[in-house]
Order: C-alpha cells, then structure tokens, then sequence
C-alpha cells in the first residue's frame, strides 16, 4: 500500500464525513447492547468517525467504525455477518471493557496474492468466532479499504500521473452508508466438556455425532497434534481387549465461502494503460476443510487424560481413522474435533478387534508345501514375555506361522496385498527363549531353506500399525525324474517319477509346454509315484511333468 494513497484518501473522507451527522453508536462508550442467540439488525455507517485509541487494522481500517456489545448466553459459536450498501462491512471482534485493553479475536479480513502485482486486501461476508458464557464482547463495524491489482497510470495524486503497479484501493465508496449486522450463536453441546461425555458402548457401533458449537476447554489438548478447538466427548468401555479402530466415511469439504464485494465509483481514478495482467490471484489463508479429528484418551478429568496412544490408520478404505490398543474394563475418553475448529457433522464408527488365534507362539499356525498362502491380522495382537522383536520400531505386535521346508533351496514370503509393509522375520528353534534370526526384512524376506528344517515366521506391527496381512511363500521348485511312461491304450497313460517315502508330488500339465495347470497329487509310500493320466503324452502333446510339493518329516 502507498502510504501518499491513504493519506489522500483518509483526507477526502474526513471532508466527507465532516457534513454527515455522528451515529449514536460511534463512539466505543456508546456502542449498542445486542442481546439474544439471533440477531438482525440495520445501521449506517455514514457519518461514523474513528476516535482516538480506536485500533485499527493496518492497511483494511479506514476509522468509520460503528460499535456493538454482546454478551454471550452460552458457550458455542457465532457466526458474525454483514453487508453494506456501495461498501464493504470490515467485522472486527474483541474482548475488553474499553478502547485500552481491547483484544482482537476474530476479523473478516484477508490477504489475496497475485503472480505478478503482489498482494492485496480483501473481505469475506462473515466471521466465526468461540464464545464464553458471560463474556462480553465488542463488535466494530468499519468501512474496509478492499483492494484490487492493477497496472496503470495513478492521477490525481501530487499533482501528475505515474506509473504504477501493484495493488490500488478501487473498489470501496466513502463514508459508508446503511448496513445490515446478523449475529448467530450456535450454543454448545450437551458434550461439549468431558465431564458430560456421552456413553457409549459395544465392541462394534455407529452413531452420527456433530461438533457445531463445540469449544475447547482450559488445559484441553490439541488431538492428534491439530489445534481443533471445536470438540465434543464420549466415553466408553472396552468390553475386552484388543485393537479399536475410530473411523468415519469421507467428509466433504465445506465449500469456501463467497466473498463481499462493493460497487460504484473509485475512490482513486486509475487509466489503464492497454489490459491488465496481474497474473493468478490466490488467497493466502483460505477458509479450512471440515474433516473430523478422532481421539482417545484415560482418565476421568481434562488433568488427568492420559493419550491412549492413537495412531492414524492411513489407508484409503479409513479416512481420518484411527486405532488404539485398548484393555478389557478399562474406560476411554474419545474426543470429536473439527480441523482448525472447524465443525460439521460425521459418523462416528468404533469396532474392537480381539487378536487373531495365531496371536501366541505356541498357537502358530502351519504351513505346508513349497507353495502356502495364508491371511491373518495383528490387529489387537500382543506381545509375549522373551519375544523377539522382529524389527526397529515395532511394538511386537505379533503373529506366528510355521513351516517345515520340503527340499532345500531358496524360499521368498511376500506380504504384498497386506495393510502395511509390516516387518517379517524367519526363526528356527522350537521355544521362544532358543529362537535364532535366519533373516528379517519389512514387506517380505527371501533366505535359504534345508530341507527338513523347521522354520517359525512372525510378522509384527509397522511401529504400531497393525490390520489384515496376507502371506505368500514360495519355496524352491524341484522337477521329480520320470522313471516310466506305461501306455496302455492311445488315450491314456501311466506316468511313473522317482520319490522318496512320504514326499507329496504335484502333477502339472500343459498343452503347448509353456503354460502348466495343477492336476493331481499323490502321496509316495515307497520309491516312486504313479500317476494316470488321459489323454497319454505324444511328442506333439500334451505334456506332463512332476515337482515335488512337499514332503512329512518324522
């Protein structure tokens, strides 16, 4: 902003206003007691002037301010809005008794930039702002000195035109004249502090839940690390152990709202020279989304919440969710927050997970072939005494399989699919106090099997992220020889490959010697494995082979 601009127009509208007759709410000491939840009201601003230790804000403030007093019935929150005839309302709200100890706490003022004409002022036709029961507050009504961009020729400024760019008072018309003033108070919830949380229980519920109104209280934590300031409060009993996840669908955004915008002629003439440029106009501080911000907590009063150690999920299906590991009896303060105090309404979605059976080591589940899936989860799993943690950061959330390697070779555990990369890890040993690391990595783990040799997987949390796991082993594939082929008519065959007692061979088939089906297994008892087979196998095809899948150890 120039400063030679404002004086200039300061100076013309003090000639103006000197003709106008004073508002009698122009002065702070005279300013209008409103009262009530909702309130309309009219007024002008013609005439109003600013007076002195009046605050202004720099750069928007033009000093025709028209004053207000509300005292708030209740905690919630208000929306403040107005619109003028010709002007744009700039809304400035305070605490404070007098002009001396006013602090700001809520404007509809804000700054816009463009690529290449710098930045600028704006208004919006509102403000929100939290209240206290019984807490005054002072409500000043200016004339706002919106401001545009532009390059062009200034005249009537010293005497001469210049070229100027950058940023130019063009759009507000001095005094202001007639206005309309609304006040709405969204009273606080019946939860809105934690000593009326609302109880709520089961291992698996959904109830709608809304924020509008909501406050802080003294002492109350920013959840999750966002300074909400907008939340309510539920309670609720684990009814066992394990794994709560806090979820909501996906909220929409609230839509920014629309900005003011005045009319008529310029306070500062500006003669475009040819058209203007400014490049993207973008506001600097936009209103923010409402989505809501969940969290759990112990203990029975704001000085006393312990955090429960909430963790967010980051998965797609579970915007904004997250879990927590809660225990049987134990009760649990949930707080609903809005971003930045943003308020809406939401589901809220609980569901307590208990550990799956394989949750223990000595409850592993086995795993058989040179070729096993499995599914699982950790989620609401625990941590034995002497387990090993199977990777940095994990909390030893976990679950155990177990498999014996048929042959011996290499062998690969993918965890792809599966909530998170979680960390695998591969022992041997039979007992958790002799488990020895083969090898350990995150999202899956390749090492080398003996044939024989026990092998016990765990798959833990990722640093305390926990859900579904899907596993998928591959051992090493190891063609058995065929010792025989017995044709007993053109259309079927007996097909004999070697074996040792007690390995299970797979039988594969193919048309075109690329692509192979699985077709039958069968059992070796002795040295060999038949296999019948239609049609019989020709050079032309099909074709047959015999790997061996697994094998029982005794």
């Amino acid at each position: 902003m120039k400063s030679s601009g404002r004086c200039l127009l300061l100076a013309l509208c003090a000639a103006t206003l000197a003709a106008s007759a004073q508002p009698g709410n122009d002065n702070f000491a005279n300013r209008t007691i409103i009262r009530g939840k909702q309130v309309a009201l009219t007024n002008s601003l013609a005439g109003a002037t600013s007076e002195a230790g009046e605050p202004l804000i720099l750069g928007v403030s033009t000093g025709q301010t028209c004053w207000w007093t509300w005292t708030a019935p209740s905690n919630g929150i208000v929306t403040l809005s107005a619109g003028g005839t010709a002007f744009n309302p700039l809304l400035a709200v305070y605490t404070g008794t007098d002009l001396a100890d006013l602090s700001l706490i809520a404007s509809n003022n804000y700054v816009s930039c463009y690529t290449n004409c710098g930045c600028h002022w704006l208004v919006r036709d509102h403000t929100t702002f939290h209240v206290a029961a019984g807490e005054a507050y002072q409500i000043g009504v200016d004339s706002a000195l919106v401001t545009t961009a532009a390059i062009g020729l200034l005249s009537n400024l010293n005497g001469g035109p210049f070229l100027y760019y950058g940023p130019v008072w063009t759009t507000n018309v001095l005094p202001g004249g007639p206005m309309h003033l609304e006040l709405k108070l969204a009273p606080a919830p019946r939860n809105d502090d934690l000593s009326h949380a609302i109880k709520i229980s089961g291992s698996r519920l959904q109830t709608r839940v809304s924020n509008a109104g909501a406050t802080t209280q003294p002492g109350e934590p920013s959840h999750l690390g966002n300074p909400g300031g907008s939340s309510v409060w539920y309670s609720w009993i684990a009814p066992a152990s394990g794994r709560v996840t806090i979820s909501t669908n996906p909220i929409a955004a609230y839509a920014p709202p629309s900005t003011g915008s005045g009319s008529g002629s310029v306070t500062i003439i500006i003669t475009p020279i040819g058209p203007t440029d400014c490049g993207a106009d973008t506001e600097q501080t936009p209103l923010p989304a409402f989505f809501p911000v969940f969290a759990a907590y112990t203990g029975a009063s704001i000085g006393t919440l312990v955090p429960a150690g909430c963790l967010p999920l980051s998965l797609d299906a579970f915007p904004h969710a997250v879990c927590f590991d809660a225990v049987k009896g134990q009760t649990y303060r949930i707080a609903v927050d809005g971003n930045l105090g943003t308020t809406g309404e939401t589901w809220l979605c609980l569901a307590l997970t208990k550990p799956a059976s394989n949750d223990s080591f000595q409850q592993r589940i086995k795993l058989h072939g040179i070729y096993a899936t499995a599914t699982s989860y950790n989620a609401g799993a625990t941590h034995q005494a002497g387990e090993p943690a199977a990777a940095e950061g994990s909390l030893g959330k976990t679950v155990w399989w177990s498999w014996t390697a048929p042959i011996s070779g290499p062998v690969s555990i993918d965890l792809h699919g599966s909530d998170y990369s979680f960390p695998v890890a591969v022992y041997t040993g039979t007992a958790l106090p002799n488990l020895q690391l083969w090898d350990a990595d995150f999202g899956g783990v390749t090492f080398e099997a003996v044939a024989g040799e026990t092998y016990q997987i765990a798959v833990s949390d990722a640093e305390g992220l926990t859900g579904a796991i899907t596993l998928k082993l591959q051992g090493p594939v190891v063609e058995a020889a065929l010792l025989r082929t017995i044709t007993s008519s053109s259309k079927t065959a007996l097909l004999r490959f070697q074996a040792i007692a007690g390995e299970t061979l797979l039988l594969l088939g193919s048309n075109d010697g690329s692509n192979w089906q699985n077709l039958q297994t069968a059992l070796a008892r002795g040295s060999s494995v038949d296999f019948l087979v239609h049609p019989a196998p020709t050079p032309a095809g099909p074709f047959y082979q015999a790997i061996v899948l697994d094998r029982a150890f005794h």
